[in-house]
């Protein structure tokens, strides 16, 4: 893995919202199910594809799309699309994460639980609700009308 995917890997598993090591945590890096090599897609790449797809989109789409009306200039209004994009983020990782729990899909040697994949849901959802926040410090200038939101 490269050196940023390692920096975002530590940053989610700050959160000890799920079990990083001897559990869910190798078998989102990739560990396969001989628990030989970490040669399976690791699933964290995926998950942040999506946290920072899904919610670029949200955003982008909230200061220069479809709500970037006067009726929508408010911290609600804001805060209700990060909301739907973490929603979303919980269940793309909660989903990936606990296929492969409910099939058997990963290393016997593994302690994973559904909790875990709760918690790598959980965790989704704040990194999602972080990334909305930063992007939307970023871009929200040269917003006609929502660029005082949310503050």
């Amino acid at each position: 893995m490269n050196a940023i995917t390692d920096l975002l890997i530590t940053i989610f598993e700050s959160f000890g919202l799920y079990s990083a090591s001897n559990g869910l945590g190798d078998h989102l890096r990739g560990l396969d199910v001989q628990c030989n090599d970490y040669t399976n897609q690791s699933i964290y790449n995926v998950v942040f594809l999506c946290v920072f797809t899904i919610n670029s989109l949200i955003v982008i789409n909230y200061y220069y799309g479809l709500f970037n009306r006067v009726n929508f200039t408010n911290f609600l209004s804001w805060l209700i699309n990060v909301l739907v994009g973490a929603l979303i983020l919980f269940f793309i990782a909660y989903l990936y994460a606990n296929n492969d729990v409910s099939t058997g899909n990963y290393c016997k040697d593994l302690s994973i639980t559904n909790s875990d994949c709760l918690g790598f849901g959980a965790t989704a959802s704040i990194f999602s609700i972080v990334w909305s926040f930063i992007l939307s410090m970023i871009i929200k200038w040269k917003s006609s009308n929502n660029k005082k939101v949310p503050f």
